[in-house]
């Protein structure tokens, strides 16, 4: 898992090298695109524009991927984002290979506040809970950026 600032998104670049076109992507004007999927040049990375409100205070079920990691970037409001550890980890809704995720409950290790100057990159196997309430209810729209890992 990867918390920090978007303006040190590039310094990641070596180690998840499709940081280089989310980059790109993000230069974009993403919030007059509609809401959906998109394809980009590299097969192995698409994006979901997405739109919610936050409705939970606490983490019942946590998500995890077993082939893409997820770079998530909130482009209006805040929510909190739990994460559980690995160990801890339980899965009790089966894994679905189409949508490449697994839920369950885990034991939290950290909250995190999201933020549109910031962004959350979680590995496969990394169990995390977005869209929980900072504060009050909030109308979110977020980008999260799926790269398959090969």
């Amino acid at each position: 898992m990867i918390i920090d600032s978007l303006s040190n998104l590039g310094r990641y670049i070596p180690t998840v090298p499709a940081l280089r076109l989310v980059r790109e992507i993000l230069e974009e004007d993403l919030l007059s695109k509609d809401l959906g999927s998109y394809k980009t040049s590299d097969p192995n990375l698409r994006y979901i524009i997405m739109t919610y409100r936050t409705e939970k205070e606490e983490a019942d079920l946590y998500e995890v991927h077993r082939k893409e990691t997820d770079v998530q970037i909130l482009l209006q409001g805040t929510e909190v984002m739990e994460i559980g550890s690995r160990e801890s980890f339980r899965e009790t809704v089966a894994y679905d290979e189409v949508k490449d995720a697994a839920f369950g409950p885990a034991d939290s290790i950290l909250t995190y506040r999201a933020d549109n100057d910031h962004f959350t990159l979680f590995f496969p196997g990394e169990p995390h809970a977005p869209n929980l309430i900072d504060k009050e209810q909030q109308h979110i729209i977020k980008v999260v950026f799926k790269i398959r890992q090969e």
